[in-house]
C-alpha cells in the first residue's frame, strides 16, 4: 500500500476540501453508458462539493485538463494491459503530487484495478453485465478486485442479484443506488397534456443489440398497423443488429412507417422525445441471464419527458416502470403480449397521457445523480465534509 498518513490526516486541518478520484474505461467525446455513467457521476459529485480528479480512457488521446478544483487526465484510447499501466501511472503521479483523495470511486470493477495499492476508500460501481459474464481467471480477477472495495453500489436490484448469486458473501457491502436521468430538458405538462392527437409516434432509443428485442417490436408494429393503428417508428441509435434490423423492416413492408436514424446528437434525442407518445423497449435477458439490461438510462429519460413506456419483464428497466401505472411490463419473449401493450397504448391517448404524467412524476422524485453520488459516499466515516460548492464539472467534452 502507498500511503502516507501524515499527507492523509486532516484531523487538525481547518475546513479541509474534501477530494474524490473518479476512474473509468470510457469518457466523453465517446458515447455508449459507461461515459454517459461517468459524466453523470463527475456532475453529481461536484454539484455534491467534492473536487474531483478524473481518470480515464477515451478516444479523444492523451490530454490533461484541469478547470477550477477539477482536474482530467485522459490517458487515451489504450486497451487491455497498457491501458491499465497508463492509469496505474496516472494514480501514481497524482498520489505523490497531491492532494490525497478521501475516496477512489472506480465506475467498473476492471476501472478499479489501477486503484488498488491506494490505502483510501474504494468504491465501485457495478451494472449487470460485466458481473454476470467473467468465468475461470476473470472470474478469480472479479473477486480479487470487489474483495478489496470498501463499497459496491448497484445500479439495480437486477445487478445487486447478479452480484449475490455470484459472491455471495459480498451481500452486506452491496447497496443499490438507481441512477437518475439525462440532463437534457423534460417535457413539461403542457407538452404532454398536448399529446395524443394525429398518427401516433413510437420510439426506441439505444444501442441496437439483441437483448433490447428491437425485432419483436417490429412484429408488434406490424400488428398494431394490421390492426387500423396510424403511427410511425423511429429507432435511434447504432450496433451490431442495425444491418439485421433493417432487412427484416424491409421484409415485413415497413419501410413506410418505421426508420432507423442511427447514432443521433443530444438536440435531436431531445426532440424525438418531446414529440413522441411510446417508448417501446421489451428487453429480454440472453446467455442465461448473464447478458442483461442493468438499468436502461433510455427508459428512464423516457419517463422523465412522460413518455408510457413499453418495457421487458427481465432486467433492470423492468424496476422502474409499475405495471398498468406509468407504463406497462410485459414479458419481451411473447410477441403477443408486447402487441396487446401496444394496442392497449394506442386505442387510448388519454391513458398513455395519464400513465405518462405519471411517470414523469416517479422520476422526478426517485431518480438522481446527485441522491445516487450521496449513496455511493454513505457510511464512509473517513470521507470529511465537503465545505464549499465548486461549479458543476464542463470538462466532459
Amino acid at each position: 500500500m502507498f500511503h502516507d498518513p501524515s499527507r492523509f490526516d486532516r484531523s487538525g486541518a481547518a475546513a479541509p476540501r474534501g477530494r474524490i478520484w473518479l476512474v473509468s474505461r470510457a469518457f466523453g467525446p465517446d458515447t455508449g453508458s459507461g461515459a454517459a455513467y461517468a459524466r453523470a457521476m463527475a456532475t453529481a459529485y461536484a454539484e455534491l462539493g467534492w473536487s474531483l480528479s478524473l481518470f480515464v480512457r477515451s478516444s479523444a488521446g492523451r490530454r490533461r485538463i484541469e478547470q477550477d478544483t477539477h482536474r482530467l487526465r485522459d490517458v487515451g484510447s489504450r486497451h487491455g494491459l497498457a491501458l491499465q499501466i497508463r492509469l496505474l501511472c496516472a494514480l501514481f503521479a497524482a498520489w505523490f503530487r497531491g492532494p490525497l483523495p478521501a475516496a477512489i470511486h472506480a465506475c467498473t470493477w476492471r476501472a478499479a484495478i489501477p486503484a488498488l495499492p491506494f490505502a483510501v476508500p474504494l468504491i465501485v460501481t457495478i451494472h449487470g453485465r460485466e458481473i454476470a459474464r467473467p468465468q475461470g481467471s476473470a472470474f478469480r480477477l472479479m473477486r480479487f478486485v470487489l474483495d478489496r472495495c470498501t463499497r459496491i453500489v448497484a445500479v439495480s436490484e437486477t445487478a445487486r442479484a447478479l452480484l449475490i448469486e455470484r459472491l455471495p458473501h459480498l451481500a452486506g457491502r452491496c447497496v443499490v443506488a438507481r441512477g437518475g436521468t439525462s440532463p437534457m430538458r423534460a417535457a413539461d405538462r403542457g407538452a404532454i397534456l398536448s399529446r395524443g392527437t394525429g398518427p401516433a409516434r413510437i420510439i426506441t432509443i439505444g444501442r441496437l443489440l439483441p437483448r433490447k428485442n428491437i425485432a419483436s417490436a417490429l412484429f408488434a408494429v406490424r400488428t398494431a398497423l394490421h390492426a387500423g393503428h396510424a403511427l410511425s417508428y423511429r429507432i435511434a441509435g447504432d450496433g451490431p443488429d442495425r444491418a439485421r434490423l433493417q432487412e427484416l423492416i424491409d421484409d415485413l413492408g415497413l419501410s413506410e412507417h418505421v426508420m432507423l436514424l442511427g447514432q443521433v446528437d443530444d438536440a435531436e434525442l431531445q426532440r424525438l422525445q418531446a414529440e413522441a407518445d411510446i417508448f417501446l423497449h421489451p428487453q429480454i435477458a440472453l446467455e442465461q441471464g448473464a447478458d442483461v439490461e442493468g438499468f436502461g438510462v433510455g427508459v428512464a429519460d423516457a419517463m422523465a419527458n412522460g413518455l408510457l413506456c413499453i418495457v421487458g419483464r427481465e432486467g433492470g428497466p423492468a424496476e422502474l416502470v409499475r405495471d398498468g401505472e406509468t407504463g406497462f411490463v410485459v414479458d419481451g419473449r411473447s410477441r403477443e403480449a408486447i402487441s396487446r401493450a401496444l394496442d392497449a397504448a394506442l386505442r387510448h391517448p388519454a391513458l398513455r397521457t395519464a400513465m405518462g404524467l405519471r411517470a414523469r412524476q416517479w422520476t422526478s422524485g426517485n431518480l438522481s445523480w446527485r441522491r445516487h453520488g450521496q449513496l455511493c459516499l454513505d457510511e464512509l466515516q473517513t470521507l470529511p465534509a465537503p465545505v464549499a460548492a465548486p461549479s458543476s464539472v464542463r470538462i466532459a467534452a
